[in-house]
């Protein structure tokens, strides 16, 4: 019975040491296809990281999250809070595109575009070399004691990395806070902006003690991608994988001579797809989480297998079916549901953003005394319309006239700031003797954005209307808000007008 327990195997992450401690990574300098590419697509995301803020596109920045405006600019299109349907929709859309993309392609997005690495590999990483030398000099220098040549290596390397997270903060504050603002901010005094500059240190000491400290453990401990893998991946996902067909079994240059009539693959155990992995995982293990698709194994493995003359490709993008000995399937039904969804929400989107109303208008009752008679052979209803904007210029919205009723309003046009909510009261006057059958009437209310300074209904567009009830007699005995008497003055309307503004008659 004892002999039918298996041992459990001690599984532990790279960056811990069998004592429970931080353990170093020293990932190995290395050349390849591969880091080429990287090194390429690094530069492009940087340079659209570092120049977007200072793109515009239809009068707005590419890309700002106002946080002071509450407004979005998304290329052109400008979002407010009103349009949250919208940046819901945009956020589904990236969350099924994530999905798409891992199932197809892995964890392509962990490899090639996450900030997390192309900073650490495409910058940091760099300048640690540069100033420290080789990794396997930086490690024997910390591990030895300490000197004048260890100490100013790391002064000069800490300076630069703080330098460079505070041109990063400062980038991610010109997407919040604009580019302009920032360079306004930029020639003042700290203390005059203590917000700003509070959430601009902020996040610089959190980029400096990432990439100075906490580093590859963010991908290993912090980032959720990594275990969401099991759920996103399938047998057909590519993947970076080791061929232990080909390559099984191991075998060094030792090995092989003293056992030639033994049949070894091709992996000559060098080891040094482990030492270039920023992670430190073996690739050789199988799919394994903290494998970021980084292809440093593969640029590692390909340099070796050409001095042994061997074909290159022992580690290289491939799925699990292939390495099992199947043919990967590029469509899929899990793919095409994918991107299905993905359309039809990306559709969406589209649609709703190129048919939305920039100025947009909805009339209410107004609670309490909504109704009241005057002069004995009127009736006054009041309501309320709230006026949205949705641009980023002030407008003004102008009620028009209608035969056979009054609107009484404080302003006609209404102002309404840009990206803003306003409240337009409208008291609305009938005569009792001009009541339909049953007390009840239904006037239309149009309302126009006025463009021409002059106010005239010619010069606008119509931004919404509206129908509403009016309760006179009958109906609003029925409703139980039947109209008061004596009562009002005809100014009585007036008392819900803003600013103090006389009351403007509609007849």
């Amino acid at each position: 019975m004892a002999g039918s327990v298996v041992q459990p195997t001690q599984e532990r992450p790279t960056t811990i040491s069998e004592s429970g401690r931080r353990q170093w990574l020293y990932p190995a300098s290395f050349k390849g296809r591969w880091l080429n590419r990287r090194t390429l697509v690094n530069a492009l995301l940087m340079l659209l990281f570092f120049g977007l803020p200072w793109l515009e596109v239809g009068g707005h920045q590419a890309l700002l999250l106002d946080l002071p405006h509450r407004k979005l600019a998304f290329f052109g299109l400008v979002l407010w809070p009103q349009d949250s349907y919208l940046l819901w929709l945009l956020l589904f859309s990236a969350l099924i595109g994530i999905f798409m993309i891992t199932a197809q392609w892995g964890r392509l997005w962990c490899g090639w575009a996450c900030p997390q690495t192309v900073f650490m590999e495409g910058v940091f990483r760099r300048i640690e070399n540069a100033i420290e030398g080789s990794p396997n000099k930086r490690m024997r220098r910390d591990q030895g004691p300490l000197t004048w040549d260890k100490l100013w290596r790391k002064a000069v390397k800490h300076v630069v990395f703080f330098v460079i997270a505070a041109h990063v903060a400062n980038t991610v504050l010109c997407y919040v806070a604009s580019s302009e603002r920032v360079l306004e901010m930029t020639l003042q005094w700290p203390g005059d902006n203590p917000s700003w500059f509070g959430f601009m240190f902020g996040v610089q000491m959190l980029v400096y003690l990432d990439f100075a400290w906490f580093r590859e453990q963010l991908c290993t401990i912090a980032c959720p991608y990594g275990r969401w893998q099991s759920v996103m991946l399938d047998d057909h996902s590519l993947i970076v994988g080791y061929d232990t067909g080909r390559g099984e079994s191991r075998g060094g240059k030792k090995q092989r001579r003293k056992a030639p009539d033994q049949a070894f693959g091709d992996c000559i155990d060098c080891g040094l797809c482990v030492q270039v992995c920023p992670t430190g995982i073996d690739i050789r293990n199988g799919l394994q989480m903290e494998c970021i698709n980084c292809t440093a194994c593969m640029d590692a493995c390909d340099g070796v297998m050409r001095k042994i003359d061997k074909p290159e490709g022992l580690i290289r993008y491939t799925s699990l079916q292939e390495l099992g000995g199947g043919e990967r399937k590029l469509v899929r039904l899990r793919t095409v549901g994918y991107a299905l969804v993905l359309t039809a929400s990306l559709s969406a989107f589209a649609y709703a953003a190129n048919n939305r109303k920039i100025t947009e208008v909805t009339v209410v009752r107004a609670q309490g005394q909504g109704v009241v008679q005057v002069q004995g052979d009127a009736v006054v209803n009041h309501f309320r319309a709230k006026l949205v904007n949705k641009s980023d210029k002030a407008v003004k919205i102008r009620l028009l006239p209608r035969e056979g009723y009054v609107f009484v309003v404080p302003l006609n046009p209404w102002p309404v700031p840009a990206g803003k909510t306003a409240t337009m009261e409208i008291f609305i006057r009938r005569k009792l003797s001009d009541f339909k059958a049953g007390g009840d009437d239904r006037p239309l209310l149009v309302f126009h954005q006025v463009t021409g300074e002059a106010g005239q209904d010619a010069d606008g567009v119509e931004v919404g209307r509206a129908r509403v009830p009016l309760l006179g007699p009958g109906m609003a005995a029925r409703k139980g808000t039947g109209p008061t008497t004596p009562q009002p003055s005809a100014a009585q309307p007036a008392a819900g007008q803003a600013q103090g503004a006389a009351p403007q008659e509609t007849p």
